[in-house]
């Protein structure tokens, strides 16, 4: 029989299951019920990071970073839904990089990513692609990535938070204009090889 220190007696498992593991399970199930009634959180489409300022527009972006953001000027039936820049460093994201979202019918449909201080190498390196392919831009040169897949869910639009619907992220052209290095990554299939060339083009001749 186990034995309870300050009892001065045995006590049996079934008073000892009846104060114990009783109480235990009971807290377990009030804290699963509590839970359940927070809200979840609002997912991030563009990674959030210290220093990092999210706006609905380009313009409004643009007064947050002295680099011209870079941007397609047709996108190909699709609207600009965010733009991210980080005033400061975060992770492979040196500082004044910008992150905006196309969206189109209540999807993402390609994510575009400008480095500024960064070589081409080291960009193409971060992605850890699964192939690359070198893609010619007019006079400039590009690579096409195919990204591995993180098994992550999609995540489904959302009225509630005025969100798009968005994947990962599946393919991803580099290339490089006036010292940035731009990326045009389509959402899953959301987006052809043939327009992510497309846009890159269209930045290369502004």
């Amino acid at each position: 029989m186990p034995r309870i220190l300050g009892f001065g007696g045995n006590i049996s498992p079934k008073t000892l299951f009846v104060f114990i593991i009783v109480p235990m399970f009971a807290i377990a199930i009030i804290l699963r019920i509590v839970f359940s009634f927070v809200p979840p959180s609002r997912p991030d489409v563009i990674p959030p990071a210290e220093g990092m300022v999210e706006k609905a527009t380009v313009a409004e972006a643009q007064e947050h970073t002295e680099v011209r953001i870079a941007m397609p000027a047709d996108l190909l039936g699709g609207a600009v839904y965010s733009v991210g820049v980080y005033t400061k460093a975060a992770g492979a994201l040196p500082t004044g990089s910008i992150i905006a979202n196309v969206t189109e019918d209540g999807r993402r449909t390609v994510e575009i990513v400008e480095r500024p201080s960064t070589a081409l190498p080291d960009v193409l390196n971060d992605y850890r692609p699964t192939s690359s392919l070198p893609v010619a831009l007019g006079e400039a040169a590009g690579t096409m990535l195919t990204l591995p897949s993180k098994h992550l869910a999609c995540v489904s639009p959302s009225e509630k938070w005025d969100l798009p619907g968005y994947c990962e992220i599946s393919k991803v052209l580099v290339f490089e204009k006036d010292g940035l290095v731009i990326s045009i990554g389509a959402d899953a299939a959301h987006a052809t090889d043939g327009e992510l060339i497309l846009m890159a083009k269209d930045i290369l001749g502004q």
